[in-house]
């Protein structure tokens, strides 16, 4: 984003979109934290593998709804 466009939008603008980006960050940090734990409670392979996927697919689609900064 060239930096006059964020000058040009409005403050409630930059806030909303400050906030989606750290939530997105923040999103991603529990996923990692969440597919650690999940690694190590459950005691076979595939309860591993069907819990952390589920868990990226959940973020996936939180990802999807999040909409993305404007570029113009």
């Amino acid at each position: 984003m060239p930096k006059d466009y964020a000058a040009k939008m409005r403050i409630g603008k930059r806030i909303m979109y400050s906030l989606i980006d750290a939530s997105g960050s923040i999103l991603g940090g529990a996923l990692v934290m969440l597919c650690c734990y999940w690694f190590f409670h459950f005691e076979s392979w595939h309860e591993r593998f069907i819990a952390i996927g589920l868990s990226v697919l959940v973020v996936y689609i939180i990802g999807k709804i999040l909409p993305e900064r404007p570029n113009k």
